[in-house]
């Protein structure tokens, strides 16, 4: 199993992976460009396989694990890195068990099923899940796939830079995305600072999360998990890989926004797009709609993911 974050590492993952994802599309909205003052781009990550960007990183693992002769892959998750990987174990043939909170989506849950996975419920606190996850993959010699702080899976994610620079690599000043564990953002960061550095990453959070304190100050946020209607990242503390990455390349670049930004740019992308994305997706939106600088007139946002439950309404 490769233990480097690098651009050769993320070319190689883009290559093993290409055959089985999406090269998802690009869309736009006029009505939402002149409610932005701005060109805005839209990558469509809600329309890749399982709905998010995390079969990237998934399948990446799965396929590295299998090559390892791995007995099967655990996971926790609140929901998209779960189903990701259930469904990259089960289209290579290995065994999949994925650790879940009790408060976890249960569209989430019931997707993951789907790919056959066993699920094993937790506590909502990320020492009940890592606690949880190392137990049982130790006792079944499994191999754990964190979702956030994977060297395979920061190498995975990159591929869709790659396609990002390929479809609008000309027509972008900046790319604005989601920020949880930070596996997502240290790979968009590390690729882009690399390949295309004078194209800003903006990490869009809930202000809870307090990234900024982290990567100027050193100052963790003071709880583990966030009260944010973003699912997908209430995870509070970024990993230990992606840390040292996003300080290097996001340090002043960190956009926080309200519970009610969030709201209204999932409203937003629902009614002009018809984009059924999930609230996470609308954070990385509710960034450029809110809090774009001045400067930025032609950013992209990644649409990271569309798993939502049916039954879900904006209030």
């Amino acid at each position: 199993m490769t233990t480097e974050i690098s651009i050769d590492e993320m070319r190689a993952a883009h290559k093993r992976t290409a055959p089985f994802i999406h090269n998802t599309p690009m869309m736009t909205s006029e009505k939402i460009d002149e409610k932005v003052g701005a060109n805005v781009l839209f990558k469509c990550e809600h329309l890749q396989k399982t709905g998010s960007f995390k079969a990237r990183g998934a399948l990446n693992s799965a396929l590295l694990a299998k090559e390892q002769n791995a007995k099967g892959v655990i996971a926790h998750s609140s929901g998209n890195h779960g189903q990701a990987l259930a469904w990259s174990a089960q289209k290579i043939g290995l065994p999949c068990t994925i650790v879940v909170p009790k408060n976890a989506p249960n569209s989430k849950v019931e997707g993951m099923k789907e790919y056959n996975a066993e699920i094993v419920l937790c506590e909502p606190t990320m020492a009940s899940r890592e606690s949880v996850c190392s137990e049982l993959g130790e006792k079944r010699d499994m191999f754990y796939v964190d979702p956030h702080n994977c060297v395979s899976m920061i190498n995975g994610h990159a591929s869709i830079v790659f396609e990002v620079l390929e479809q609008a690599g000309d027509k972008i000043d900046s790319i604005f995305l989601s920020v949880g564990g930070g596996g997502f953002a240290a790979s968009v960061a590390y690729s882009i600072g690399i390949l295309r550095p004078d194209i800003e990453v903006y990490l869009v959070e809930p202000e809870e999360k307090q990234l900024s304190n982290l990567l100027e100050n050193g100052v963790q946020c003071n709880v583990d998990t966030l009260n944010t209607m973003a699912d997908g990242v209430r995870v509070a503390h970024v990993g230990s890989l992606c840390e040292p990455i996003l300080k290097k390349y996001c340090t002043r670049t960190v956009v926080s926004v309200k519970e009610d930004e969030i709201k209204e740019a999932l409203k937003l992308i629902w009614t002009r797009m018809k984009q059924r994305i999930e609230p996470t997706a609308a954070l990385a939106f509710a960034g450029v709609l809110y809090h774009k600088p001045a400067h930025i007139k032609n950013p992209l946002v990644i649409l990271c993911g569309g798993n939502v439950d049916t039954n879900y309404i904006i209030n």
